[in-house]
């Protein structure tokens, strides 16, 4: 089963929540703090990374909207 990451409109909170397809299309996944079923998918970026060959040093593709100081390609 995959999961999903669901902003409930009832409650306000997102959670990360494992539910079959089925669960998710039919709109049947609870909210775990309020129990309601208005859930929405929240999409989230990942970050990609290039490689050029011949070039030692990867570049982050997010490194100018990032922002994340954790991030080991952070200029």
């Amino acid at each position: 089963m995959p999961f999903y990451d669901l902003h409930c409109n009832s409650c306000n909170k997102e959670s990360n929540i494992r539910a079959t397809m089925a669960e998710k299309t039919e709109n049947r996944i609870p909210c775990p703090e309020c129990g309601s079923t208005d859930m929405i998918t929240v999409y989230k970026s990942a970050p990609a990374y290039i490689k050029n060959s011949g070039d030692s040093v990867q570049t982050c593709l997010s490194s100018s909207n990032c922002g994340n100081t954790g991030c080991r390609f952070a200029g």
